[in-house]
């Protein structure tokens, strides 16, 4: 995030800081547990921010995308840290680094140097050794650094000073997950060199508590480094360790003579003894380092226990209570509470059909499910920043690979949704974003000419919609060619030539297998392979993908996706001897209509007339195929739906019999896909009812009354016998429908 600030112009210094400590703590935790490669590549990595921080390296556009690239090289040692391949070669990488650096290093400065090398050469050379026994730990500290005094002695006169900084961790660090050795592993990538170890608090072995600290540390520092290196390494310590600069020896830590006094021992080892070190030396400053959370400071009075309990009791009130839980574990609960609702249903049921009466204790047990099933559904919900987040270096990429460079606007990344649709989300994402760029942005000469910027822009956006997520995916770039992709489907054999279509018909075009209307084959696209993919993958989520397009201003993809694939809410009603069940993020509202709203349009579509609004209505028996339903809307109930893609209509059902949670079964998992279902469920009588996939039934109820209209029209301009002959059907009431 901080480094497309800075590609987009928008950083600050602080901007800097952040990506500089995100580094600084990524090599801290490479040293930490042996991926020396990783930590090596990030120590370059680091000086080279160091250098940017401190104005010693313009932070140019150039220089920005090498750190780009430096941060992608980072995320593949990241994997492979992770097992999922082999170390990168950064040797290249970590080279142009490297002359990034001196490039703009002082030339006059040569100590700078011999302390930037001394480093490097201590960062490369980081060894293991340290963890065989605390015998040879002691000695290795203890050792100096031959070349590191050579270089001191070769110049005392430019040099600076060297200088003093003593350590010691408060009794218990180890109790918080402290580990001291890490901590002096840093010190000595700085160029620290251990002049002392103090251990005089050491106890007794009979009383030696591994988890205590009783060894305090003093390190000589070259002259070049800062002290604010130094305080950066214990950022995140907080009380656990007390640090002081100037010459003076640490003080040591009182140790329990009997368990009687251990507790009052303790306490006094806990607080750093600041008395005693300033009346020593006035230089020598003392001070426990505190969580970035503590902003207050601590009264002049105040002692140095009671600052430092007092920065514990803080901390312990901000730290985030959180558990880890396998994701199997998780499913099986999300599958436990899918059941419980079942039988919940089943339960209600069985009451009702021995008649009892309505029962308190039933109504309460309803609530108490539905407040499981939804804290479960957290659980698994996910914000969509996850997926939106790879898309910058996606853009890089293609950018690389086109040579178009496209900046980003993103909206409404915490948006939540299941985590197994998020999953299932990325691949088809990534193609659209893919073909956004290689076949709508256009080329920056282009652009310009057509008097756009010549940056493209894509656009991410996400938001909750009547209980469904609806994704949107848009460019500034030509449009889709209404010409180019009617005369690639006549090509491709797809449509006559004669062939009438609509925008929206022509656009879902794009998605048959194998259509492309790029003029060559790039590494990117062009294929014709991908697309129908993308369609399959968010038909398969329960979802929908629609296309808008304006030649010449750019294109816009929409993904209509469910905000979880396993429970919901819907809407239980009758339709002939069928019970449907229709989600009830559809549904508006529900009505009996009097004869004088219902109107005719032309011969085969019938509407609704709601408060001055026409909306036509769909018969739900004819789409399914269902046996004795009800025909006359004023007979049966009108249920106002929403679609995304047709506005509104009214379903015609014969009643409606209850409005319930459900368990969405797949229909795919145990028999086939069917387009006009969503999916079905179990009710409460133990009968399996089609969840019944609204926007589906009232877009091929558009498409038969399209078709109707036709062929009527084609009638009206038969010859007069095939007319006569046909006089006598024509008559009878027509109706509408689709194949079942």
């Amino acid at each position: 995030t901080g480094l497309d600030a800075c590609k987009s112009g928008t950083h600050d210094d602080e901007t800097i800081n952040a990506i500089f400590r995100a580094v600084h703590s990524i090599k801290g935790g490479a040293g930490a547990f042996g991926h020396l490669a990783m930590q090596s590549y990030t120590h370059c990595f680091e000086n080279l921010l160091g250098d940017i921080r401190e104005g010693k390296v313009a932070l140019e556009s150039d220089l920005v995308d090498l750190l780009l690239l430096a941060l992608d090289m980072l995320r593949d040692h990241v994997e492979a840290a992770r097992g999922a391949g082999s170390e990168p070669d950064d040797a290249a990488l970590m080279k142009r680094l490297e002359e990034a650096r001196s490039g703009a290093a002082p030339a006059n400065d040569p100590a700078q140097g011999s302390a930037q090398e001394a480093s490097s050469s201590e960062s490369a050379g980081a060894s293991d050794d340290l963890l065989d026994d605390l015998d040879a730990l002691l000695d290795e500290l203890g050792a100096p650094d031959a070349e590191a005094c050579a270089a001191a002695s070769d110049e005392p006169g430019d040099a600076p000073a060297p200088w003093l900084v003593h350590i010691r961790p408060h009794a218990g660090a180890m109790n918080n997950g402290s580990e001291p050795l890490l901590w002096l592993r840093e010190i000595e990538l700085l160029g620290g060199r251990c002049v002392e170890c103090d251990t005089r608090a050491l106890p007794p072995l009979d009383r030696f508590d591994p988890e205590q600290g009783y060894l305090g540390w003093t390190f000589e520092m070259p002259g070049q480094v800062d002290r604010a290196d130094v305080e950066e390494i214990f950022d995140f310590v907080g009380d656990d360790c007390a640090l002081a600069f100037g010459d003076e020896e640490m003080p040591p830590v009182a140790v329990p003579t009997n368990e009687e006094d251990a507790t009052s021992a303790q306490a006094t080892a806990s607080a750093p003894a600041a008395t005693e070190t300033s009346e020593a030396s006035p230089t020598a400053a003392l001070k426990s380092v505190k969580s970035k959370d503590e902003r207050a400071p601590a009264s002049k009075d105040a002692s140095p226990a009671a600052v430092s309990a007092g920065a514990k009791a803080s901390s312990s009130n901000q730290t985030s209570q959180s558990v880890r839980i396998d994701l199997q574990k998780l499913d099986k609960l999300i599958d436990g509470v899918g059941e419980l609702v079942i039988a919940q249903a089943m339960l209600t049921q069985r009451i009702e059909n021995e008649g009892f009466a309505h029962i308190e204790e039933l109504a309460m047990l309803d609530t108490l499910v539905r407040d499981i099933q939804e804290h479960a559904m957290a659980f698994r919900a996910q914000p969509i920043s996850s997926v939106f987040g790879r898309v910058p270096r996606l853009l890089r990429e293609l950018a690389g690979n086109t040579g178009k460079h496209v900046k980003l606007e993103v909206t409404g990344e915490t948006t939540e949704l299941d985590k197994t649709v998020i999953e299932r989300l990325s691949e088809p994402m990534t193609h659209l974003i893919r073909n956004a760029v290689d076949h709508g942005i256009e080329p920056p000469e282009e652009r310009q000419a057509a008097g756009k910027e010549p940056e493209g822009t894509l656009s991410l956006s996400a938001e909750q919609k009547a209980g469904r997520i609806v994704i949107q995916i848009s460019d500034d770039g030509r449009g889709i060619s209404r010409e180019k992709v009617l005369a690639k489907a006549i090509s491709n054999g797809l449509i006559s030539e004669d062939a009438e279509l609509s925008d929206e018909e022509v656009h879902q075009l794009v998605f048959a297998p194998g259509f492309s209307t790029a003029a060559k084959v790039t590494s990117v696209s062009g294929r014709g392979v991908g697309m129908d993919v993308v369609k399959q993958n968010v038909k398969d989520l329960g979802g929908r993908i629609g296309i808008e397009s304006t030649p010449g201003k750019g294109t816009t993809f929409s993904l209509a996706l469910p905000l979880t694939l396993a429970i919901s809410d819907g809407m239980i009603v009758q339709v002939g001897d069928q019970s449907l069940v229709i989600p009830l993020a559809h549904v508006i509202e529900s009505l009996r209509p009097q004869q004088e709203d219902l109107k005719g349009m032309g011969r085969a579509r019938r509407m609704l007339n709601v408060r001055g609004n026409f909306v036509p209505i769909v018969s739900l028996g004819l789409m399914t195929g269902a046996r004795g339903m009800k025909e006359d809307p004023s007979k049966g109930v009108l249920v106002l739906v929403e679609t995304e893609s047709h506005g509104q209509a009214a379903l015609l059902v014969d009643a409606i019999t209850d409005q319930r949670q459900f368990v969405i079964k797949s229909l795919d998992a145990h028999y086939r896909s069917v387009e006009s279902v969503a999916g079905a469920t179990i009710l409460g009588n133990g009968q399996v009812a089609l969840i019944v996939d609204v926007d589906y039934l009232v877009q091929s109820a558009a498409c038969s009354e399209t078709a109707m209209l036709a062929r009527l029209c084609d009638e009206a301009d038969a010859p007069a016998e095939a007319t006569e002959s046909r006089a006598e059907p024509a008559q009878e009431p027509e109706t509408v429908g689709a194949p079942q």
